[in-house]
């Protein structure tokens, strides 16, 4: 029990990374629209909005969904070492997607979709990891004397999920591309539906005793029509604007059911509290969804900020606080209130001041979207500080962990800082700059602050983590100074040289000394 609780705390913080880097693009694409840009191969506006959807659509969110059925089991039956392992392993291989599409965007390598647009070779990475976690739901469900139809369900789902993925998102024989135009109501009713399982799992969840799910009617419904939408689109052929109005509207009926959900669940204050703004977000979306689908107003509001803010009261509201309701009993910083009320009034206002320029991009008010968007970025910086309550601050640190968090700010940060803007920066200190093997070095630069980091982080580690950067800085300033020599590189070259040189000699003659003075 204890491992598991670990294991969900950490992998909980260390996911948030990927949603502070989310966060920090969508910044930096608002301010894009204001018209400040800097001339950056990797830091362009098509590259930055797309890491921004992305890491939105594929990072914190969807990795912490599917932790709930372990969530669930564990509250069940218990947790099992060897399912954690591979739990484990499915969540590693998780990041190692994240950050190969963080690399592919960064450089451009798209495929001009409007939400998938990463390369579709990386899916096999999502596919593999897919197989751990089928094979950690095996081990963990294997606890039970009796299985219960969500676990038996669930089980077929994730077995589906990794070929599934392959097949839609194969640009020759998959549905990606079929599905960015046009209405598609079944569609939206499929999306919908593909979170009322998630909802009742949750309450299930939380409930402080055994949920009983009531008035399940006004989930079959929309469930059979659906089924009926696929089996036409995949036998008879594409279905009509009505017919698909139908089916949209038919999401109306998850209104009632969760309404008779929540009032029936048992739920303590602050659990409760995140699953009735992601309930009150979700209905707010279907209504005001089903309301944009008439067809009057689809083709004037289609594609402009206000679908945009639609969007983020979607995702950053609805589906987010899914997930902060799932954790709250394992994360401290989800029990504190003034967490909620920023992130909430920086995503509302987002929300806000995108919907009026919807209606001026509509011709429907006059005004000027320029300053709504300026209100926006303002907005989302609101939004991306109340990420800070997770982040844990000291500020007494003995010598060496001063050093190594130099190291981390210096190397790994500014290792970060040269990939985003060396193409922009080098120019203008008339650098030479090819843009092939300077991003290899830099990527090399931030693994150095990685390591500085970990020693800094895990005192038990701390001084072989040391020593393991000292030998790098060693040889790197070693090699550096030759190629500097030898006229094959710059002064930069001599720059990086001298700096790691100098960072190896304070070690020997501050830390290294005072290790062997205590030995002796």
């Amino acid at each position: 029990m204890d491992n598991f609780n670990t294991f969900i705390e950490k992998q909980f913080k260390i996911s948030i990374i990927f949603l502070f880097l989310g966060l920090f693009f969508g910044i930096l694409y608002s301010i894009n629209l204001l018209g400040v840009f800097i001339d950056s191969t990797t830091l362009n506006p098509v590259n930055i909005r797309i890491l921004h959807i992305s890491l939105m659509l594929y990072g914190f969110v969807p990795l912490m969904l599917s932790y709930l059925p372990f969530l669930l089991i564990n509250k069940e039956v218990g947790s099992i070492k060897d399912g954690l392992f591979y739990l484990n392993l499915y969540t590693i291989f998780w990041y190692i997607f994240l950050i190969f599409m963080i690399s592919c965007l960064l450089f451009g390598n798209t495929r001009g979709l409007a939400f998938y647009d990463f390369p579709y070779e990386l899916n096999f990475i999502l596919a593999f990891a897919g197989l751990f976690y089928i094979i950690a739901l095996y081990k963990y469900i294997k606890q039970y004397k009796v299985k219960p139809t969500w676990v038996k369900v669930s089980l077929y789902i994730v077995t589906l999920a990794p070929f599934t993925l392959l097949i839609l998102m194969n640009p020759t024989i998959g549905q990606v591309e079929s599905t960015i135009s046009g209405p598609h109501g079944d569609n939206t009713l499929g999306m919908s539906f593909a979170l009322i399982p998630i909802y009742y799992l949750i309450i299930k969840l939380l409930n402080k005793e055994e949920f009983k799910a009531r008035w399940n009617i006004f989930w079959m419904i929309p469930l059979a029509f659906y089924i009926l939408s696929v089996l036409h689109r995949s036998f008879i052929g594409s279905l009509s604007y009505n017919q698909e109005w139908f089916f949209q509207y038919l999401t109306l009926l998850y209104i009632p059911l969760l309404y008779r959900w929540y009032k029936d669940s048992n739920i303590d204050k602050y659990p409760k509290l995140a699953l009735l703004i992601s309930i009150l977000a979700f209905l707010f979306v279907d209504i005001e969804g089903n309301i944009l689908f008439i067809p009057e107003l689809r083709w004037v509001f289609h594609r402009n900020d206000l679908v945009v803010a639609h969007a983020h009261v979607a995702m950053g509201i609805g589906v987010f606080f899914m997930v902060i309701a799932m954790f709250v009993q394992y994360i401290k910083q989800l029990q504190k209130i003034n967490f909620y009320i920023l992130y909430l009034f920086g995503l509302l206002g987002i929300f806000i001041v995108l919907s009026i320029s919807g209606f001026i991009q509509a011709g429907m008010i006059n005004g000027s979207t320029q300053n709504l968007w300026v209100a926006r970025t303002i907005f989302g910086i609101f939004t991306f500080l109340s990420l800070i309550a997770f982040v844990n601050f000291k500020f007494n640190f003995t010598t060496m962990e001063k050093y190594n968090l130099f190291g981390v700010l210096n190397d790994g940060f500014g290792g970060v800082f040269l990939i985003l803007l060396a193409s922009f920066l080098y120019p203008i200190l008339d650098f030479s700059f090819e843009g092939k093997y300077e991003y290899i070095v830099f990527a090399f630069v931030s693994i150095t602050g990685l390591i500085h980091f970990l020693a800094f982080k895990y005192k038990e580690y701390e001084l072989i983590l040391t020593k393991l950067t000292v030998l790098i800085r060693v040889f790197i300033s070693s090699v550096f100074f030759a190629l500097y020599m030898s006229h094959t590189l710059g002064v930069v070259a001599l720059v990086i040289s001298l700096f790691d040189i100098s960072m190896v000699i304070f070690y020997l003659l501050t830390l290294y000394k005072k290790e062997q003075l205590c030995k002796n």
